[in-house]
């Protein structure tokens, strides 16, 4: 994949954390860059800190959970970059919520920003990526709960497992194609999703401010990581065309318990 470098990337949730990080990292390895968040002016501050390291750079406001922001988005892109090169459908938001006492306009955004929003992305940008006919690549965001259940979150995890389920089927379908596709699972992270209520839509309702509901299973992981650390494993992946990209040796203990525990279940 390293044809790709010096082409034109498109990063979502990219005014804070891995998303930051990646359109970062991706300026220093010589691509054009395409920032989209919700927050326009925290969107604006990374492209211009990726102008400054020498990547051409445009800040888009977009609500990945809008198809219709999404469509505006891919119009807004072609018109600068032509076709995107590298697709990292990143945005992410988090509500500590169980199924029982969630709202169904909790249910709406926390998946039609994780899950949908990657639906819109692929929906927008892979045609043309395979009509070009050159290398090209998607990276997907997931989570070490697209594997294992949430701790807190119903919501989250549901919308994790989708990305997962949809990332593994798409890379079969996309085999005997140029374009690949990498699913980062990171477990934890420095990042400002714990702060997601600050950017929800007002039409999606407000959150009720009660006490964050409380875990329902525990399990160890290593103390967060730097997004700088999480963006570099994962363009690495993406340069090796490697299908998941894991960001903490600690997971591999946790994901063998999981899958003990589902061969268990056939019985012997």
């Amino acid at each position: 994949m390293t044809a790709l470098d010096g082409g034109t990337a498109l990063v979502t949730g990219a005014a804070h954390g891995i998303g930051r990080a990646l359109v970062l990292e991706l300026a220093r390895a010589g691509y054009a860059v395409v920032a989209v968040d919700v927050d326009r002016e925290a969107a604006e501050q990374v492209a211009a800190e990726a102008g400054d390291l020498g990547a051409k750079a445009l800040a888009v406001r977009c609500d990945v959970s809008s198809r219709e922001d999404v469509a505006q988005l891919g119009a807004v892109a072609r018109a600068r970059f032509g076709t995107v090169d590298l697709l990292c459908n990143n945005a992410g938001v988090f509500l500590p919520r169980h199924a029982a006492t969630a709202t169904h306009d909790d249910w709406r955004w926390v998946l039609g920003v994780n899950l949908w929003g990657v639906i819109h992305g692929i929906e927008e940008f892979l045609p043309d990526m395979l009509a070009a006919d050159r290398p090209g690549h998607i990276l997907n965001t997931a989570s070490l709960n697209g594997l294992v259940p949430s701790r807190h979150s119903a919501l989250y995890s549901a919308s994790k497992y989708g990305v997962l389920g949809l990332s593994e089927t798409l890379r079969n379908e996309l085999a005997d194609t140029p374009v690949g596709v990498t699913t980062l699972c990171p477990a934890a992270v420095s990042t400002h999703i714990l702060r997601s209520g600050e950017v929800r839509p007002k039409h999606l309702g407000e959150d009720s401010g009660r006490p964050a509901d409380a875990p329902t299973s525990s399990y160890a992981i290593s103390e967060a990581l730097d997004p700088a650390d999480v963006a570099r494993m994962a363009l690495d992946g993406v340069r090796e065309d490697r299908a998941w990209v894991f960001t903490d040796p600690a997971m591999r203990e946790v994901l063998e318990k999981r899958h003990r525990e589902l061969i268990e279940a056939f019985g012997t």
